[in-house]
């Protein structure tokens, strides 16, 4: 894989990696959550860069140096939605499959709304749609890191509290969860920058942003998933005129980031049948 940083036109930097580029072979992108490492993404390079050319990035100055502050607005959506312009512009990429999971799957819809000439199908996969006042739509896990995000962005003391209260506990959203989905909250700068984005993204009306997509859509949940529930997905589907909905029985949040997954093989399908459908 090869590793790259693209500049966007407030001068914010975006880590990059990108596969061993294959002639002729169409562009997967992953967005995936907010504050991680993109290395936490291998397992689904690697499953599918036989059939693909794979670009993923990391959200803009969560996890930048202590002493680089966030300027005002620069969490917005729209700036994430950039992002994605800004790294496919980087890469001369002129069009992608775009997979968004968890927080991914929200700027995914930002983007096929502001940038559909460039994406040629969409998968959501455990989206976190933050549908805090939609009954069902939520579970106890998001809404205790909402509660949490939420009084570490109040002040300073609330966010050192938060901190020394979580960095020494691992946070509990299932079982076997993967190395370094915790990194948001291991530093206090990384903390208070997530808590930041967090107020941003909550804002964001996403219901709305999927009533105006019109590419081919996959949306991936699972009944095991303790973060982002199934009733939330549904509810973003049927608002969405070209989509159809998988539900995994055993899935929970992480199998994007676990080796040859179910819900590695289900998007290998899914992507497979489109691709002779629509040859």
């Amino acid at each position: 894989m090869k590793d790259g940083v693209a500049v966007g036109p407030d001068g914010v930097s975006l880590n990059y990696t990108l596969s061993e580029y294959q002639e002729g072979k169409p562009w997967l992108a992953l967005i995936i959550p907010f504050g991680l490492r993109v290395t936490i993404a291998k397992p689904f390079f690697d499953f599918f860069q036989p059939q693909y050319n794979i670009v993923s990035w990391e959200s803009r100055l969560i996890l930048s140096p202590d002493e680089q502050p966030a300027p005002a607005g620069a969490f917005e959506l729209h700036k994430h939605v950039k992002d994605f312009e800004v790294v496919l512009a980087t890469c001369k990429i002129k069009k992608c499959v775009l997979v968004g999971y968890c927080s991914g799957a929200g700027i995914a819809l930002g983007a096929a709304n502001r940038y559909p000439q460039r994406i040629s199908h969409l998968v959501l996969v455990h989206g976190e749609y933050v549908l805090l006042n939609e009954p069902g739509c939520s579970t106890q896990f998001a809404r205790e890191i909402d509660g949490l995000l939420t009084m570490a962005h109040t002040d300073e003391n609330h966010l050192r509290k938060i901190f020394e209260k979580v960095k020494d506990e691992r946070l509990d959203a299932g079982t076997h969860r993967p190395e370094g989905i915790d990194l948001p909250f291991s530093q206090l700068a990384f903390l208070r920058r997530h808590a930041q984005n967090y107020q941003s993204y909550k804002k964001a009306d996403f219901q709305k942003l999927a009533r105006f997509v019109s590419h081919r859509t996959l949306l991936m949940t699972g009944k095991k998933d303790a973060q982002a529930n199934v009733a939330s997905t549904m509810k973003i589907k049927s608002v969405m005129p070209n989509s159809l909905l998988h539900v995994d029985e055993a899935a929970d949040h992480y199998g994007i980031l676990r080796e040859d997954s179910s819900t590695l093989i289900t998007l290998w399908n899914h992507l497979c049948e489109q691709r002779i459908r629509y040859a």
